[in-house]
């Protein structure tokens, strides 16, 4: 499963890809038919990563509703991640996290990881919401999150919380 970006391809991360990744990068790297650059995967990606792998193990429908590699279609090398946090829940909501590689920060990958991931999301029936977090003090995921339609909703845990609805991402649909 991938998604196509300006830049981008997205590609949800299929089980041997995230075993590799999390035995030896630069293998994960060969699957995904990309160079792996240095400081990936990030410390977040292989705490999830173990998570995302049993969740595909137990089912394989999961697939594009946990980790998607970020591959930068010309340099054909890993920018990041993106991805949600599992299936939407009986509300309708998912969650999104994205992380971009300490070379490759700055770029606007994760402003264009974000948008694609929202956008195939909310044209599933079953969800009617994203949301997302992040410390107040993080100012480049403040920045892609404004850029992508994601609406301050408040603060949870010390966090900023965030959300995008089918509406305000897609036009259609009903307000959530």
């Amino acid at each position: 499963m991938t998604l196509t970006t300006r830049r981008l391809t997205l590609v949800a991360c299929p089980v041997e890809a995230a075993q590799a990744i999390l035995d030896i990068p630069p293998q994960g790297g060969r699957i995904l038919g990309a160079a792996v650059p240095s400081g990936w995967p990030s410390p977040e990606l292989e705490e999830a990563l173990p998570l995302y792998l049993q969740e595909l193990l137990h089912d394989p429908r999961a697939l594009g509703w946990g980790v998607w590699i970020a591959r930068h279609r010309e340099e054909n090398a890993i920018v990041g991640h993106a991805g949600f946090k599992g299936r939407p829940d009986r509300d309708g909501t998912v969650e999104i996290g994205y992380g971009i590689a300490p070379p490759h920060r700055g770029r606007g990958y994760a402003t264009e990881a974000v948008k694609a991931l929202c956008r195939w999301s909310l044209t599933h029936p079953a969800v009617r919401r994203v949301v997302a977090e992040c410390a107040p003090d993080n100012a480049a995921s403040i920045l892609v999150l404004g850029k992508t339609g994601f609406r301050p909703t408040g603060v949870s845990g010390g966090l900023l919380r965030w959300e995008q609805t089918r509406v305000e991402s897609t036009g259609y649909g009903q307000a959530a």
